[in-house]
């Protein structure tokens, strides 16, 4: 490597246009596109940054090979098939072995199993110890996660590796562990730095040893994820820097509150940066019922802790609003496509076998529907007098609370199968994201409140404050764990 520069970008402050300013200049003094990486930590950044390259520089995708994540970059290079990788389905068999099971999912930005269940546990710990080039028993005391022994995730180790080994199976850190390709390139720009483990960073090195320039973009006061192996790597970096100084987010009032937040913490760059003209608000309320939602606007909810989720799921819910959860459409379900179902049965329409199907068990009839292409009312067994009746009266097995909060939705011309404009999540998850108008709790859990005061737990919240566009709605505590803004 010969020139390296770090791009500090504060919250809203364009590290993804800056970075691809970089491409733009490079291709206009004639650095071939093939010759340029852009790794990104994230998914849905490299797939941004790759959109706004193809539309930018009107390039096919085939021009831009390195503009993806680091697993995916280590897939590409190693050659593998996507049958060479471990799947749900061989860990929910490794599970079946060894006694355990794999109960929540796989997240494939961190690397990491996510649930509650034994497997999942040992898995995270197993993953990590590589992740941060820890050894497992410095990993398992650190983590601490409630009845996991050691000797569980040695002998779950010990089970993974013989598993892969007799399947001819990688998992998503032996892509990392086996990369050792320095690319063939002049430029390597790495987005959202700060979250990159000490493993990503070993590749990181590897991926641009040849290149002529380097860029490491990030934010070290929004590094959120030293749970899942991000190293201090980042407040280490040797290179030029500068400072991304206007946000073209945040407002006067939020930029003021998430200052006196930022300055908590202890091991920073110091990043002087602007908001935008307008000043914008906060408002602190004594209780998220007290809140008006509305779809015109994007909307983010937000907790420190999961359990805390549902108070804000219920608030929207009572005043018949639609909603992101969990990466789920509250309106996109079952239940909403058995209703969608049964008014085209009503205007008239016969359904394809699909929508037969999951129909069927919301009218509450022991019909057997035969195999044929579409389906009309007496397919189901039922008079055609019953058209006359609504999806209220007919799908009795929609439960009374979802079939009230349905009907308060509808009330509000909230249509079925369109993406929400109220995304409910943990702080961790909002990670990137941003809306007009954030509610956050303030509420935090014992785990978390034990951190208060740590530089982790301080940029948590920094991140929080810094995803509102407008608005910043601040939700007084229940109880006597918060923190205190």
């Amino acid at each position: 490597m010969k020139h390296v520069q770090i791009i500090l970008g504060p919250p809203g402050t364009g590290k993804t246009a800056t970075c691809l300013k970089i491409v733009e200049d490079a291709l206009g003094r004639g650095v071939p596109p093939e010759k340029i990486a852009y790794l990104a930590f994230t998914r849905k950044a490299a797939y941004e940054a790759q959109e706004r390259a193809m539309e930018q520089f009107k390039f096919e995708q085939g021009r831009l090979p390195y503009f993806r994540t680091l697993h995916s970059l280590a897939f590409k290079m190693l050659e593998l098939k996507r049958d060479e990788m471990m799947t749900p389905s061989h860990y929910r068999k490794l599970g079946k072995i060894l006694g355990i099971s794999f109960k929540g999912v796989f997240d494939e930005d961190l690397g990491l199993h996510l649930g509650d269940g034994l497997g999942d546990k040992c898995s995270r710990v197993e993953s990590l110890a590589r992740i941060t080039l820890r050894g497992i028993e410095e990993e398992h005391h650190r983590l601490n996660l409630p009845d996991l022994t050691i000797h569980a995730v040695k002998q779950y180790a010990e089970a993974l590796k013989i598993y892969k080994d007799e399947n001819g199976l990688y998992d998503f850190t032996d892509l990392l562990e086996n990369y050792n390709h320095p690319l063939d390139i002049e430029i390597a720009i790495f987005d959202e730095a700060q979250d990159l483990s000490a493993l990503q960073y070993k590749v990181a090195f590897k991926v641009a040893e040849r290149a002529q320039e380097v860029y490491v973009a990030g934010d070290d006061d929004q590094a959120i994820f030293s749970w899942a192996g991000a190293s201090k790597k980042f407040l280490e970096l040797k290179g030029d820097q500068i400072i991304l100084p206007q946000s073209f987010r945040i407002p006067r009032a939020v930029h003021r509150l998430a200052f006196e937040v930022v300055k908590r913490i202890k091991h920073r760059y110091v990043k002087p940066w602007n908001p935008r003209i307008e000043e914008g608000r906060v408002e602190y309320v004594a209780s998220e019922q007290e809140i008006e939602f509305n779809d015109s606007e994007s909307w983010m909810l937000l907790a420190r802790s999961k359990y805390l989720l549902n108070r804000l799921r219920q608030a929207v819910r009572q005043q018949g609003f639609a909603y992101t959860y969990n990466s789920k459409n509250s309106l996109d379900n079952e239940m909403t496509r058995a209703i969608v179902s049964w008014e085209s049965l009503r205007n008239g329409k016969n359904l394809g076998r699909h929508e037969a199907k999951n129909l069927l068990p919301f009218l509450g009839v022991k019909t057997r529907l035969t195999s044929q292409e579409s389906y009309g009312i007496e397919d189901f067994g039922l008079p055609k007098e019953i058209l006359l009746q609504d999806w209220m009266t007919v799908l009795k097995s929609i439960p009374a609370e979802e079939r009230e909060y349905l009907r308060s939705c509808l009330r509000n011309n909230q249509k079925f199968h369109v993406d929400p404009k109220i995304i409910i999540s943990t702080i961790h998850q909002s990670k990137g994201g941003e809306a007009d108008n954030v509610v956050l709790l303030t509420d935090m859990g014992r785990r978390s409140w034990e951190s208060l005061g740590e530089d982790e737990e301080n940029r948590v919240w920094y991140v929080a404050l810094t995803r509102t566009r407008e608005t910043l709605y601040l939700v007084q505590p229940r109880g006597l764990r918060y923190f205190e803004i």
